[in-house]
């Protein structure tokens, strides 16, 4: 009786709450077991007094989602800390007035930015400050840090020590692409104190390499996620909700799902592994049938899985590598170009 009367409230929120569910939006940020991986060394580090560790990551590997679930997950490890997400344009000359500026704006400063350097460097401390102090600590996450130049650290570094002086925790974290491997020898060479400061580990982002990280994604959607919030109800139980009754789990889909994946790829899986894009969008399209094949004794068929992953476009993906590559080539041809 009580599992019935869960399908007819999940059925009855459909027409104001269904199309947001996150899996449909293709924005669900699962606690995949390279999320978990990162989360458990960056809450490590962030115990000390002064830590920092960087990540880099082939494109669409899921560092966005990545850095969101540390948003997510970092007030319940450390109640009242501060979040802060920069994203560092790629320039050619670096200026610490508009490294502040940047941050600043980041963290949607409303007093109008002081013209001279010392007083736009009081007010980004100072707002900093005061962002952090109720739980004393701040997360401060640099995404795309490879546009970051050697002489930013060096500004960096001074924000860092300030805070530390006024007793707040920081951690600093960055997330890069491939060529954070290449600055970081280059930053070694030049400016080797920042370099360990801020880069001492650097560690590779994976994506989903076999059958058991598929199966853990696919797990939290029936046992880690709720929508909407404070219902009680997880991803999978909303979308199927008398199938889940009846016992339903999308874990119960993992080898079919790989398994597609591998054919799609002709193998390729088990080299390159699987971007969390390509699962969110296979996820969506086989979500979008969900009212339809809501039924006891559901099960997706492993042509349906197959089908989804054509569809999402991920036979005509470049791979990871290579995408890396040809970013850092438009890259430089723009620039030439701009010359």
């Amino acid at each position: 009786m009580a599992g019935q009367s869960s399908v007819c409230a999940i059925r009855d929120s459909y027409p104001v709450l269904r199309d947001r569910h996150p899996i449909l939006m293709c924005g669900a940020v699962l606690p995949t077991e390279p999320v978990k991986e990162v989360a458990q060394l960056v809450f490590d580090r962030a115990l000390r007094f002064r830590s920092s560790i960087a990540f880099w990551a082939h494109p669409l590997c899921g560092k966005s989602s990545c850095i969101y679930a540390l948003q997510k997950l970092a007030p319940a490890q450390f109640p009242g800390s501060a979040f802060v997400v920069y994203e560092p344009s790629s320039k050619e000359v670096a200026a610490e007035g508009a490294l502040i500026e940047d941050l600043l704006s980041t963290i949607d400063y409303e007093p109008r930015v002081l013209r001279s350097l010392a007083g736009k460097r009081d007010q980004l401390l100072r707002a900093l400050y005061a962002m952090s102090l109720a739980g004393k600590h701040l997360f401060l996450v640099i995404d795309e840090a490879q546009n970051l130049h050697a002489k930013d650290l060096g500004w960096l570094k001074r924000v860092v020590n300030w805070l530390n002086v006024h007793e707040i925790k920081v951690t600093v974290v960055l997330f890069g692409q491939m060529q954070l491997c290449s600055m970081h020898q280059s930053f070694m060479a030049e400016m080797p104190d920042l370099t360990i400061r801020f880069m001492a580990e650097l560690i590779e982002f994976r994506s989903l390499q076999d059958l058991s990280d598929i199966r853990a994604v696919l797990a939290s959607c029936d046992e880690e996620t709720e929508y909407p919030q404070g219902s009680g109800w997880s991803y999978t139980e909303y979308l199927w909700p008398c199938a889940h009754a009846n016992g339903f789990r999308l874990a119960s889909c993992a080898k079919d799902v790989f398994e597609a994946f591998r054919l799609q790829s002709g193998g390729a899986v088990d080299s390159e592994g699987i971007s969390m894009q390509w699962i969110a969008e296979a996820l969506m399209l086989v979500a979008q049938e969900s009212e339809r094949n809501d039924v006891p004794g559901l099960k997706i068929p492993r042509e349906v899985w197959e089908r989804a992953i054509q569809d999402s476009g991920y036979g005509s993906r470049t791979p990871p590598a290579l995408a890396a590559t040809a970013a850092g080539r438009a890259r430089s041809a723009r620039r030439a170009r701009a010359q």
